[in-house]
Parts: structure tokens; sequence; C-alpha cells
């Protein structure tokens, strides 16, 4: 009985088992296919399709440099950098790998040994301790599942990381991975965050800072807002690393030196995002340009990179030159005023000290350069500290210009038939005003030099003089010759324009007196060289815009007038300071001292510097344009000019349209022996002296002067012989 019973059990047992395996096997592989299949193909319309990722462009950080290759600032929404894997430390591949996905290249986008390990180790706990997503399913889950909840989320994010790896081969999907995850302060990808918390690039991350931010990936925030607990969660990666042999000949991580990888403090320092821009002023003009034409968060997103055309070396220097000169002018006020004077103070409320306290008011001063010929912006500084105050002065502060506006009364002169060496009465007058009043202007110095030329007027910035002048060409003509050369502001066509009596931007300023080095041609400000977007393609070019709105002649006869200002003017400082090069310009000064300018250019340059505090108080006595502001510009065209001066530094004379004379310095008449000279220019289309002077000049001939100049300049035609007199006397002569 019992051989028949054992005889009866083995087949059993055998067919017991034989069960078992099949059950087992339809339990454990074909039940999951199927059901996977069955809600594959449930899900299948709700799906993304991994093909978007073939379009996919993640934000990226846009960077802007200076022309001489200085990063001057970085935007992002999202901070992010793109890297290519091949780019990235071994390092931080190893500790990735140990950490988040053992198993990367072997499974097939997700892995049922870490899920069933996962579970197991949950359940031990009681909670969740570990995860069983693999690299691709966070992939899935970060690009396209982020609102889903939580059950249909993993349904899909496994479902997704099957097409993704059937799609894609590891390395694309591992690049995708370490480029798109978030790692804690705004960074999102290894190499943004690399740069934020080690101040270097992926490819140079150690071991223990790799360690670091794939400690990260589980819960930036939460780590990075205690040290102790970043430090904690990297041993946990180091130990992990020293216990896998993963990419051990490429990132070894020896069990002998743990100890002391682990000991490493780490210490928050933000070396990339916490530094400010540089030359905030004019990226912040050029992000609100972008703004306006690609829209306000296009910056933000794009990762483009825009080369523009600042020049930040002669910035930083003027810059230093324009608060060195600030600092001076404000401890002049300081030393001569009391500190409770409310005309130099103003009262505000200090948290600090719980009460009213008397600050100094501080006086600000604004800077713009722009190349002649192509537009091209070097130097923008809307101010002396853009932490404090964002306000531009250069493109948003209108004020009066004061004597820096007179070049556009002698401009629309030259233009209307007069010439450099005509006279104009500067002697006292009076002007009538609506309503009974009279006007009584006065001179700076309050002295009157009687009959001079316009030359001379302009020269020494005589007011009498140039209010003549405006009277006789007209201030409705004077307004427009500004509007024509780049004034845009609101100007009122009264006499008292000749003085700069209307605001007017810095910005405009330096526009409209480029005009006369560059023969008469306004160029419209060039702020970006190009702009390369992510892919290495040139999306945008900065183009030259141009308009003739003076004549060659106009522009050089003007020219020569303001370079008279330099080399024997208001201007001469900027010589005795050391600059030589053929320059020329005009000081500006408001009523009571409440503005101090200074606009000049060489033949390559326009450069305009204006001083004065936001509110209009006066800078105090005796703060002319020649004082506060000149300084600053004569330090930014030393440094731009740090050769000495050539030939081709000289202004292109337009030989068709002016002629140089020598006339009697008395008369104005053609200079005989007998006669004190001055080399002159002339505009061809206006009057030219056509007579040698008869004058002997003796005291006898003071009746006979008089009379010689008393002339209208639209007299006389030149002689067609004029042209021979020019030659043989300009190569003899100089201006």
């Amino acid at each position: 009985m019992k051989k028949v019973a054992i005889a009866i059990r083995q087949p059993l047992n055998w067919h017991i088992g034989s069960i078992s395996i099949i059950f087992g096997f339809l339990l454990g592989i074909i039940l999951p296919s199927v059901l996977l299949f069955v809600v594959y193909v449930l899900y299948l319309p709700e799906l993304p399709d991994p093909e978007q990722l073939e379009e996919y462009q993640p934000p990226l950080v846009s960077r802007m440099y200076s022309s001489d290759g200085v990063l001057l600032a970085d935007f992002a929404g999202e901070r992010r950098i793109w890297v290519p894997i091949g780019d990235v430390s071994p390092c931080f591949i190893k500790a990735l790998m140990d950490t988040e996905d053992k198993r990367f290249f072997e499974h097939w986008g997700i892995d049922l040994f870490r899920i069933v390990g996962a579970m197991v180790a949950n359940l031990k706990s009681g909670r969740i301790v570990q995860g069983g997503s693999t690299i691709t399913q966070q992939l899935s889950r970060n690009l396209f599942l982020t609102r889903q909840k939580v059950l249909v989320r993993k349904i899909k994010e496994a479902l997704t990381a099957i097409r993704l790896e059937h799609k894609y081969c590891k390395s694309e999907i591992l690049e995708l991975y370490v480029n798109q995850n978030y790692m804690g302060k705004g960074c999102y990808g290894v190499q943004s965050a690399s740069q934020y918390f080690f101040g270097e690039s992926a490819s140079e991350l150690t071991a223990d800072e790799s360690a670091l931010l794939v400690g990260l990936l589980r819960a930036p925030s939460y780590y990075l807002r205690d040290p102790k607990r970043a430090i904690r969660r990297r041993n946990v990666v180091l130990n992990l690393m020293a216990q896998s042999d993963f990419m051990s000949d490429a990132c070894a991580v020896d069990p002998n030196e743990l100890d002391s990888l682990c000991a490493i403090p780490f210490d928050l320092k933000e070396k990339v995002s916490g530094k400010t821009w540089k030359s905030p002023y004019f990226v912040d003009f050029v992000r609100q340009k972008l703004a306006d034409k690609y829209g306000s968060d296009w910056i933000y997103t794009q990762g483009v990179t825009i080369y523009t055309t600042l020049d930040y070396y002669l910035t930083q220097t003027t810059l230093d030159t324009m608060r060195n000169r600030l600092n001076q002018l404000q401890r002049r006020v300081q030393v001569n005023h009391f500190p409770n004077d409310p005309v130099y103070t103003k009262v505000m409320f200090d948290s600090t000290v719980g009460d009213t306290v008397r600050r100094w008011k501080e006086i600000e001063g604004g800077v713009f350069a722009m190349e002649n010929e192509t537009g091209r912006i070097l130097v923008m500084l809307g101010g002396k500290n853009f932490q404090r105050n964002q306000f531009n002065r250069v493109t948003q502060a209108i004020r009066q210009p004061g004597s820096a506006f007179k070049p556009f009364v002698y401009t629309a002169a030259i233009d209307n038939g007069w010439q450099p060496s005509d006279l104009i009465d500067d002697t006292p007058g009076v002007w009538p005003m609506v309503r009974g009043k009279i006007w009584r202007p006065h001179n700076y110095d309050h002295k009157y030099l009687g009959s001079i030329t316009l030359r001379e007027a302009l020269q020494k910035s005589r007011n009498l003089a140039t209010i003549r002048l405006c009277d006789k060409v007209g201030p409705s003509n004077v307004i427009k010759y500004a509007r024509r050369l780049g004034i845009t502001t609101a100007l009122d066509p009264v006499l008292s324009i000749a003085m700069g009596s209307s605001g007017v931007k810095l910005w405009d300023m330096v526009i409209a007196y480029s005009v006369f080095p560059n023969n008469g041609v306004k160029v419209t400000p060039v702020y970006i060289d190009r702009i390369v977007n992510r892919n290495g393609t040139v999306i945008f070019e900065g183009k030259t815009q141009k308009k003739e709105v003076l004549s060659k002649g106009t522009a050089y006869v003007m020219s020569s007038m303001l370079q008279s200002v330099i080399d024997h003017g208001t201007g001469y400082a900027a010589r005795m300071f050391g600059f030589l090069h053929p320059a020329g310009g005009k000081t500006g000064t408001t009523n009571d001292y409440t503005d101090a300018w200074f606009i000049g250019f060489t033949k390559k340059i326009t450069a305009g510097v204006c001083v004065g505090y936001n509110d209009l108080t006066p800078i105090g006595e005796g703060m002319t344009g020649s004082r506060a502001a000149l300084p600053t510009w004569t330090k930014l065209m030393l440094t731009a000019y740090p050769k000495s001066p050539t030939p081709a530094d000289d202004f292109d004379v337009p030989y068709g349209e002016v002629i140089f004379l020598n006339i009697c310095k008395e008369s104005g008449l053609l200079a005989t022996e007998r006669c004190p000279k001055i080399h002159e220019v002339f505009l061809r289309k206006n009057p030219v002296p056509d007579k040698y002077c008869p004058l002997s000049h003796s005291p006898e001939d003071s009746t006979k002067l008089q009379n010689l100049r008393r002339r209208n300049p639209k007299d006389s035609i030149p002689p067609s012989n004029i042209d021979q007199i020019n030659q043989k006397q300009h190569r003899k002569g100089g201006l």
C-alpha cells in the first residue's frame, strides 16, 4: 500500500509543480503583460507624444555681453544653461546612476526589480523611504505630467517612459535629464547649478560636489534651507558611490577616503546669481527695448546670447571718474552749508533710529557716448548707482541744457547766410514779454564785449550776442534746426530758447551734436551688434540708420566753430587736462547752477555729460559745465584715445562746399600785409569777402572801420576766383 501511495503521490507532486510553474509564469509575466497592454490601450489617447521632444526647447539663460567680451548680465525665469552630456563630469554621472537608477543602461523605461524593492522597503518602514521611478520615468513626469493625479500620473509616467526609451537612445535621455531637473535656488540643470554653487563648469565637478548636487534632486528647497541637511544627504550619496563599481575607472570613491570627503563643509556662496548687472543702466535699457520688440518674457526663456555695442572698459573708467567728481562736488556742498539747511538736505524717517533725520541729497550725473558713423553706443551711465535709483538720466531726464543749446542757434544762422566772421553785438539789451513784462538777460560774467564775430560769441558763450542772433534768425527757425538734428522734446518758440530754456534729453543732445563731425548725417543709436539663438544662429543684427540733415559745408563750419570752444574758449580745460586730439564741444550751465553740461565730439565719437540734483537743487556757486561736467568728458576721451593725434584724426574738409581765407581781424575783408590776420572758414553758398581791406589800421581809420563792418551778410556772392585764394592761404594757415 505504501508503494502504491508513493507511486500515486509522485505523479501528483509533478503535476502540482508543473501547474505552479505555469501559474507563476502566467502571474509573473503574461498577466502583467496583458494588464500593461490593456492599460496602454486605455491610456494611449492621453499619453504625450515623445516626438514633442524633437521640438522641445526648455527655457534657458539668456546672456548679454559687451563689445569687449565682458558678461554684463544673464536673464532667466528658470536659470538653465544647456550642456551636452559629454561635457558633464563622470563623477556627476556616477553619483546620479548610483543614487537614482543603477540599472539605467539595462532596463527599458521601468525597472520591475526597483519597484518591488521600493515596495518592500516602504512596507517595512511604514512610510515612503524609497522611490521606484527610473530616470526615464522622472524625465517623463517633469516634462509632461507635472499636474496629474498621483495614481493616474504613475501609470502614464511608466507608459510614457517606455515610449521614450523606444524613441530615444540612453545618452539622449540622460542629456535631457541632467539639463531639465530643478536643483534649487532657481537653477535648472547641472551646468547652472554647478556655476551657481561652485563657480565652475559641470565638467569640473568633483566627487563631493557631484554628490551634493545629486542629493539635492530629491528636495532642493528642504536641503538648502539647512546646510547640515544638505551635508547629510551628500554623505549618503558618497556612501552609495563608494559601494558601487559603476564607472569606478572614471571616478572612483575610495572607501578609505570616504571620511575625509564627508567632512568637507558646504557653504552656499551663490557665486553667479548673487552678482549684480554690470553697466546696469545700459543693460536695463537693452532689456526694455527687447521686451518692446519680442515681449516681456522673451529674454528670460529663449536662451539667446546678446552681443551689445557697449565698451565696458571705457564705461567703467568713465564711471569711476564721474563718481569721483560727483563725490568732490558733494563734499564741497556739505562743507559750505550746514546740515540743517533745507535747501541742501532732505528730511526722512529712519526706522533704525526711530526718528526723522536729515540726510544730504546726492548729486547725480549721466554720461552718454556713441560712434558718429555707426551710431554704436559706447557708454551709457544713467546715474552713479543703479541699486539706489533706476532713473536713467540719459534717456528719461528732461533738463534745461543752458548754453549747450546755443549751437542750434548758430547752425540755423550759418545755414541761412551768416559766416563765422560776421559781427553781432554783445551789449546789454531789453526785450518785451507778455503782459507788459520785460526780459533783461545778462552774460555770465556781467561783462560785454561789444561787436564780436559769431565764432567769438560761440567760443566765449556770450549770451547777449546769441540772443540777438536768435532774434535775427527767428526762434521758430532755431527750433526747426534743433528738431532736424535730433531734439524730440517740447521746445518753446521764444527768444530764451537761445539760452536753453526748454528741457532736453542727454540722449537727444548727443545725437544732435554727432551730426557736426559726421558730415551732416544723423545716425540713430545702435545698441546691439547681433543676437544669437540657442542653436548658434544669428537671428538679429544691428543696422545703422542714417539720414542727411545738414549739408557737409554747414556741418564742417559748425565743427570748426565748436573746435574753437575747446581750443580757446569755455572748453579749454580739456586741453589743460591733456586731451590734444581735434575736438569740438560746448559747455552748458543753467540758471542758479542747477545743471552743468558738456557735449563734445571728435571725428569718431560724440559724448555728453550732465550733472545735477534730481530735484533741481542748485549744485553751488560757480559750478559751470566746464568745472562740473567737462572733467568726466575729458577722461572718457583720454581713455578712448590713448595715443597721440595724427592727421587722420582731423575733421574731414568738404572743399567743394567751404573755403578758407585770411581776413583782416578788424575789417573782416581779405587781409593785406598790414592787417592783423585770422584764418577763417567760409561756407561757399553764403556771402564771402571779395575785397581786400583798404585800412592802414591807424587811429584815423576807426570811423571807416565801422562803415566797412556794417554790411548785410547776404549782400554779396563769392567771386569765381576765390578758390585760388582759398587753396593758397589754407595751406599756410590753420584754425
